[in-house]
């Protein structure tokens, strides 16, 4: 589990840095997101708790808990991302049938 603290993804930093806004409201539509996005805060938590694995401010223990939550809340992220690219994929699909249709 510390190869995952230690590579270079840029995923641990001091803590100083600020977490992302939330989207405003009604961005989700702008986007063209079909699900229910939670707020990004779900991002900015993962970068406090990086921040505070890297603080030393937990011990070994909770700091495996927490990395594994935290590799779980990834996942999801991945997952929710892989949806909403597939979806954008069959409406890229679809819209191309339209226009064929309509040539």
């Amino acid at each position: 589990m510390d190869d995952f603290l230690s590579t270079s993804h840029g995923l641990h930093g001091t803590g100083d840095q600020e977490a992302p806004p939330p989207p405003s409201p009604g961005s989700e539509s702008q986007t063209g997101s079909t699900r229910d996005s939670p707020p990004r805060g779900s991002l900015a938590k993962i970068s406090v708790d990086l921040a505070a694995i890297t603080a030393n401010m937990m011990t070994r223990a909770d700091k495996k808990d927490l990395v594994a939550e935290l590799r779980a809340t990834i996942r999801e992220e991945i997952t929710a991302v892989r949806s909403d690219l597939t979806a954008l994929e069959q409406r890229v699909d679809d819209l191309e049938a339209d226009r064929l249709q309509a040539a």
